[in-house]
């Protein structure tokens, strides 16, 4: 057990952030970015930390250079945002925005599979639609 507040803060922020959700943004970001699996899982590390066991953030609490990577997270469809607005002390309206992950980023790509044809379809065209015509 470490005595260290900031280490045990985040290894509680990571463990509430699951496992297989790590691994499916870790996986996206190296798909969306063509990214190394060491670059994707540390900034899915970041992530983890930063998101902890809540749904959304909180854009004003966000370090200036996590902030920036959420844009370009945001650029690419990962990450999405929300506006609210909201009333402080002096009855000043504000708008603040919250970011989530998107839940769809995170499926597996589709893969096509090439649907192989059976036989040549320009072999069974008639001859006369190769010659040109002038309308």
């Amino acid at each position: 057990m470490t005595n260290d507040p900031q280490e045990t803060m985040q290894a509680g922020a990571t463990a509430a952030f699951p496992q297989e959700r790590r691994i499916a943004l870790a996986e996206a970001l190296r798909e969306r970015f063509d990214m190394s699996a060491e670059d994707a899982e540390a900034i899915a590390e970041t992530m983890a930390e930063v998101f902890g066991g809540e749904p959304e953030v909180n854009d004003e609490t966000l370090d200036p250079s996590i902030r920036s990577i959420f844009y370009t997270l945001e650029a690419k469809k990962i990450l999405t945002f929300r506006r609210y607005e909201y009333t402080i002390e002096t009855g000043e309206r504000r708008r603040g925005f919250a970011w989530r992950i998107r839940d769809e980023a995170l499926l597996p790509s589709a893969t096509s599979v090439p649907v192989e044809a059976e036989e040549d379809v320009y072999a069974n065209l008639p001859r006369d639609v190769w010659a040109r015509q002038h309308a």
